[in-house]
């Protein structure tokens, strides 16, 4: 009886000692292998995997599991979805953090969230203790440092290029501090004006929208008073052009005719001035009302009626 109950105590022992022989690796777990606290292996591939029993300590992490750090805001979950997830109801601002100064030191609200996967879980189990509260620090200094470099306007209004900015740098921190951490993603849900201040900001907006709209309108009436004057401006110097030759023509016209009965002058002298005098008179009397014939020697002004 004593054989057999040394036999069934052997053998619960060994079922003991093989049970905790082995271990399984699953898909997408690292696993580290401590003895006597200190690490002797990165077990990286998946199956059953011999250990020495009651030594050593298995380690697991997931490596391929997404986590969600939330810079800005609080969110609430309660119950439970399908395949176990939390469901979220809402969120509350964390006012604490959240406050960002702008370039002219304007404040607004930012809301991130950081996804991030274990990566080296040799640093991420022994390196930092407190992981995500250095990772929560490492982004507060990228997003203020950031933002603190761009307007107002740009920190409203370009949510996208300060996500695509600040991924690298905070990249580059975590692999200073050697956290462990994979960063995936870094998304900024909103940047917003405080409701403290957003009357005050709202006012100064309008008033950048009254200026813009006042600059366009001018800009409109240049646009279209410039070629307007341009085109009076063409048209007088055309006229004053077309003037100048008519008048060029017209004193050459003269001139020639000048010189022509010049010549004539010159050759019968008598007969060209009383031409000239009586084509002279001949104008003149042309639109005279009334016409007067003076004798001289008579002395006598006499209406003669001629034409009548």
């Amino acid at each position: 009886m004593q054989k057999r109950s040394k036999i069934i105590l052997y053998l619960i022992l060994g079922i003991i000692l093989v049970s905790n022989s082995w271990y399984i690796v699953k898909t997408g777990e690292k696993v580290l292998v401590v003895r006597f606290g200190e690490n002797v292996h990165i077990e990286t591939t998946t199956g059953l995997k011999f250990k020495i029993p009651f030594i050593d300590r298995i380690v697991k992490y997931n490596t391929d599991e997404l986590h969600q750090l939330e810079y800005g805001f609080i969110s609430h979950q309660e119950g439970n979805g399908k395949d176990n997830r939390a469901v979220k109801l809402g969120y509350t601002d964390n006012q604490a953090e959240s406050l960002l100064l702008t370039k002219g030191s304007y404040i607004v609200n930012g809301e991130l969230i950081l996804q991030y996967k274990i990566g080296n879980i040799y640093d991420y189990h022994y390196k930092v203790d407190d992981k995500i509260g250095t990772l929560r620090l490492a982004l507060e200094s990228v997003i203020r440092r950031n933002v603190q470099n761009k307007s107002l306007d740009d920190a409203l209004l370009n949510k996208e290029v300060i996500s695509a900015e600040i991924l690298p740098e905070i990249r580059k921190k975590v692999n200073e501090y050697a956290l462990g951490i994979e960063v995936v993603n870094v998304e900024i849900q909103n940047i917003s004006v405080p409701s403290e201040v957003k009357s005050a900001y709202d006012d100064v907006n309008n008033a950048k929208n009254e200026k813009s709209g006042r600059l366009e309108e001018a800009n409109k009436y240049k646009n279209s008073i410039i070629p307007e004057a341009r085109a009076e401006a063409y048209k007088m110097v055309e006229e004053a052009k077309g003037y100048k030759s008519e008048k060029l023509g017209q004193a050459k016209g003269d001139v020639a005719s000048f010189l022509q009965v010049y010549e004539q002058y010159k050759v019968a002298p008598t007969g060209t001035k009383k031409r000239l005098y009586l084509e002279t008179m001949e104008k003149v009397l042309k639109n005279a009302k009334n016409k007067y014939i003076v004798d001289i020697q008579d002395g006598a002004i006499k209406y003669i009626p001629i034409g009548q």
